[in-house]
């Protein structure tokens, strides 16, 4: 409730600052994220990636060798999820009828979006503007459907909708705290479901006909991870503390050490989107999240239909 009176203030003509739209509009106070994580990410990445060249370029090439061919990318999207809906029935439960819609798509801020449409189907769309990463193909596929979001809606729409007659879960308030709660869930079902999930996109890429080093991009995606708050940082660079977009994307560029075509489209996602803040519930939600499940596959399965806001899992 204080979310939507918040985006009626907005509405209306009422400006807001950056810690104010993150306090009224997601309960969370957005966070600047410290550098020296960053650091640490590219010693590992110089260790995982050896070989001629800085580190950019070496990482660059690393994004080429393992792009998912565009032929068969949808088939191996579609192959991960047939192994992670099995693995999510045994780890968290899955209820009976549950389904998804795949879609490919261009021209989106976002790599993938997950859209409830009720009856236990949810539409996944992935944008294709970019090359798809083997590295990505689990992760991301859990993340919008099983052990992320499709997950969720489905358990919500079976327990809290259907179980207890509560008709407000048919609503999904995507600006509100519960996008910290379910971005926090989306980022930690992957491990719960599917461990590293590297072995997985190797086995079925080889089915396709797609090499992939499951070893190294395991190494990779584990220093990645330490630089995907990179995005927050920037978010808090061009809407809160004034910088240009080429300050922002030089700031990218130092930090997240990534190609250039995936720079250009960290700092346009970011400079298009309509909420900045919502970048902060990714890597706020994913800490909250991982602290109150601890690893756990009961725990996390439990807070799938708890209701809870971000400051209950601070506390």
């Amino acid at each position: 409730m204080r979310a939507l009176w918040t985006h009626a203030r907005r509405f209306s003509g009422e400006q807001l600052t950056y810690a104010q739209e993150g306090e009224l509009v997601y309960g969370i106070e957005p966070r600047w994220y410290d550098e020296e994580p960053f650091r640490r990410a590219a010693a590992m990445l110089e260790e995982a990636l050896p070989g001629a060249g800085d580190l950019r370029t070496r990482l660059a090439r690393w994004y080429d060798a393992v792009a998912v061919p565009s032929d068969i990318l949808e088939q191996a999207l579609r192959d991960v999820a047939a192994e992670l809906r099995r693995l999510a029935r045994e780890t968290i439960g899955l209820p009976e009828g549950e389904d998804f819609e795949l879609e490919l798509v261009t021209d989106e801020r976002w790599l993938g979006y997950a859209k409830y449409l009720g009856g236990l189907r949810t539409q996944i769309l992935v944008n294709t503007d970019l090359p798809f990463l083997a590295a990505d193909l689990v992760n991301l596929t859990s993340h919008e459907i099983y052990g992320g979001h499709h997950t969720h809606h489905v358990w919500q729409e079976v327990e809290l909708v259907r179980g207890l007659n509560q008709l407000e879960w048919t609503i999904t308030l995507l600006w509100s705290p519960s996008a910290v709660i379910a971005e926090g869930i989306a980022t930690v079902g992957p491990k719960i479901v599917a461990g590293d999930g590297h072995e997985l996109a190797a086995a079925v890429l080889e089915r396709l006909g797609f090499a992939y080093d499951a070893e190294t991009g395991a190494r990779v995606t584990e220093a990645r991870h330490q630089l995907w708050p990179v995005s927050a940082n920037v978010a808090m660079l061009l809407h809160d503390r004034g910088a240009s977009p080429e300050e922002a994307r030089e700031y990218a560029a130092t930090w997240s050490l990534q190609p250039d075509d995936r720079l250009d489209k960290l700092v346009d996602s970011q400079l298009r989107s309509p909420s900045p803040v919502y970048q902060h519930c990714y890597w706020q939600g994913h800490d909250l999240v991982d602290a109150e499940v601890r690893g756990d596959a009961k725990r996390f399965r439990e807070l799938l239909t708890a209701r809870v806001l971000p400051s209950d899992l601070a506390a």
